[in-house]
């Protein structure tokens, strides 16, 4: 994933990720089988020209291409040059956890995962990864792929990577933890 810059998938989780798009080709499916009754069968007995039925398709064509690229980009990494020790990292992720209540998968040297729930604000949960290498730091974070398929995550992508950079950057600097107010 580092030599590349972009999250890697599994089958599914890849599937519930770009769901939007196939979604978004369900009525050009359709046009399509009657534009194939039109100019190739001589079959067609609906009530729609050929012309209709390519105008109602464009929009639903234009916005799979949106949303596929929209999704492809959402995989790249935020890559971030920093110094930071293995204590320096495991110290961000302790506040991270508890400011945003992050669940952990994995912890190892070179790689990090977790996921945020859903907690009845708009999204259905995020994933959350980073690859650490020397003086650098590669996350990524996106609507949780093994939930329920989700566009948006109402500003909890952003959230995620900006409260663990903040953390981070505390704590390097050696900024106490700041006690919650509410």
């Amino acid at each position: 994933m580092k030599d590349k810059k972009r999250l890697k998938l599994s089958w599914w989780e890849t599937f519930t990720h770009y769901f939007i798009v196939p979604f978004m080709l369900i009525v050009p499916l359709v046009m399509a089988k009657d534009l194939f009754k039109i100019y190739i069968t001589e079959t067609y007995t609906g009530n729609r020209s050929a012309e209709e039925l390519i105008r109602v398709t464009i929009p639903f064509l234009v916005l799979a291409v949106v949303f596929a690229i929209i999704q492809f980009r959402r995989l790249n990494f935020k890559e971030i040059e920093i110094n930071y020790t293995e204590d320096q990292f495991q110290e961000a992720v302790e506040r991270t956890v508890e400011d945003l209540g992050w669940i952990i998968e994995k912890n190892q040297k070179n790689l990090f995962r977790a996921y945020r729930p859903w907690n009845w604000t708009g999204s259905w949960g995020e994933m959350i990864t980073i690859i650490l290498v020397k003086n650098k730091l590669f996350i990524n974070s996106i609507c949780d792929p093994n939930q329920k398929s989700s566009m948006l995550s109402f500003g909890w992508n952003k959230r995620n990577i900006s409260t663990f950079i903040i953390n981070l950057n505390e704590t390097i600097n050696g900024i106490p933890r700041r006690n919650k107010e509410y």
